[in-house]
């Protein structure tokens, strides 16, 4: 098939669109790490990260170029202070990769699954590789200097058997059963990317210029904060240990790296990709409570989430994707 004579579906440049603007977001924040890292292990990370997101900037204006579309304005090196004084320390800069490869492996296997163009496919897996070289390495530097926290490990017999009875879903009365590997592992994974935002909540509403923009970030810490609670009591009420909170890993400086636009950008898209992370989680517990308590905090998170693309919208910083032809608006005029 000749890809050039093909023209993308809605579905095909939704994904190069947004891909674009997360990359472009990546450069920007790895080229500030990489100007005040100083483990020379973790800056060989960044450094693949930062490779992997320039080379995905070209090949995604290829795309463009292709379609006679215009390329997004995304984020530009006028969003990014690289030589502002250290925000976040060396420890969170290589949570952050990790935490973001999570995220990218993700979106990439998702949008594999909705391209029918060779070249859009071919492409994306090679990012799904590459994406998992980059948590793979990541990975190996947190183990190494003794970073990363592992999920529980159950150390009691097990053997195969069948559930049979229906107190097996009982989460609110009766005796509860103890929380199982399959709802250990999404609780988990949350738990991580929650105290992840935590930290990113709390630099940037140190840093934030615009007074509204500070605002939201010391509410969605609160948010997260919360919702990390409900996690760890998922796992505490059964003995099993939870994340290492890393707020520490934030300075003391007061002078942004980052646009207003960058930080409230990412905060609240990361907000909206933890209602599908939650959801997940949900579609998996098999206790009562634990379901509602997500279907409860998947509520909170969209009213926040929300709240972040209006103001984003209020400031004249949120970008509008490819459309479809608004027919009736064209009638009228």
């Amino acid at each position: 098939m000749d890809n050039h004579k093909y023209k993308s579906t809605a579905s095909e440049l939704g994904i190069i669109w947004s891909q674009y603007l997360n990359d472009s977001l990546s450069r920007c924040i790895l080229r500030y790490f990489l100007h005040h890292v100083d483990d020379e292990n973790i800056r060989d990370v960044l450094n693949y990260a930062l490779q992997l997101a320039e080379a995905h900037l070209g090949k995604l204006i290829q795309f463009f170029n292709q379609e006679g579309l215009p390329i997004p304005i995304g984020f530009t090196d006028e969003d990014v202070k690289v030589d502002a004084p250290r925000l976040f320390t060396d420890t969170y800069m290589i949570v952050y990769i990790q935490v973001m490869t999570i995220h990218g492996m993700t979106r990439y296997a998702g949008a594999v699954s909705s391209s029918h163009r060779e070249d859009y496919i071919k492409y994306l897996i090679e990012c799904t590789n590459e994406t998992m070289e980059l948590y793979s390495r990541a990975t190996k530097v947190m183990l190494a200097k003794g970073i990363v926290t592992k999920p529980p490990v159950l150390n009691n017999q097990h053997k195969i058997d069948f559930v049979k009875k229906q107190n097996f879903l009982t989460g609110w009365f009766g005796n509860r059963r103890p929380i199982n590997a399959v709802e250990i592992s999404g609780t988990y994974l949350n738990l991580q990317k929650t105290m992840a935002k935590m930290v990113m909540e709390l630099g940037f509403a140190q840093v934030a210029q615009s007074k509204e923009v500070r605002e939201y970030m010391v509410r969605a810490r609160k948010v997260c904060q919360k919702h990390f609670d409900i996690l760890s009591t998922m796992l505490k009420e059964d003995n099993l240990h939870v994340p290492k909170i890393l707020e520490t890993e934030v300075t003391d400086s007061t002078v942004s790296p980052f646009s207003d636009k960058l930080m409230l950008f990412h905060i609240s898209t990361l907000l909206s990709s933890a209602i599908g992370y939650y959801g997940e989680a949900l579609s998996v517990s098999q206790r009562r409570d634990l379901a509602a308590g997500y279907a409860r905090m998947i509520g909170e998170m969209g009213m926040l989430a929300e709240d972040g693309a209006n103001l984003l919208i209020d400031n004249g910083w949120m970008e509008q994707p490819p459309a479809a032809t608004d027919h009736n608006g064209l009638t009228n005029k």
